[in-house]
């Protein structure tokens, strides 16, 4: 069984709730990692610009830039961040245009807690992580 590194994983969340915001920041610290949190694609992308997260949550339907946008955008300036997008809405479509925009995966709110927290850790971690098994 592997150790649990020293470095807890970093995750930045990119959400316009700031409900949602709020409630991802205090459940992820709480289970050790370290958070950054905005509430617009601007700060995400300065930020990301000086140091880039091991896990991106990015909410699919907001104010301005979609998820999607932000995912394209990322890619275009090849800024690879393990992504999970989150979403109110139907899975069906938003997994197929974000994982061919990119994204690691889509979640629907509201969250499972632990699913959340194992997609999390499996992400982080890509040597654990398979995509065709996870998605097959």
């Amino acid at each position: 069984m592997q150790s649990m590194t020293a470095t807890p994983i970093h995750v930045a969340i990119l959400d316009d709730d700031p409900s949602i915001r709020v409630a991802l920041d205090r459940f992820l610290k709480a289970a050790g990692m370290t958070v950054d949190t905005y509430e617009t694609s601007d700060q995400l992308f300065g930020a990301v610009a000086q140091k880039c997260p091991d896990c991106l949550l990015l909410d699919l339907q907001m104010h301005g830039m979609s998820g999607l946008d932000v995912l394209k955008y990322l890619n275009q300036r090849s800024i690879l961040i393990p992504t999970i997008v989150i979403t109110g809405s139907g899975l069906a479509g938003c997994l197929s245009d974000c994982l061919n925009a990119g994204a690691i995966t889509c979640l629907k709110k509201p969250l499972d807690a632990d699913q959340l927290i194992d997609t999390i850790k499996k992400i982080a971690a890509p040597s654990q992580f398979d995509p065709l098994l996870s998605f097959g």
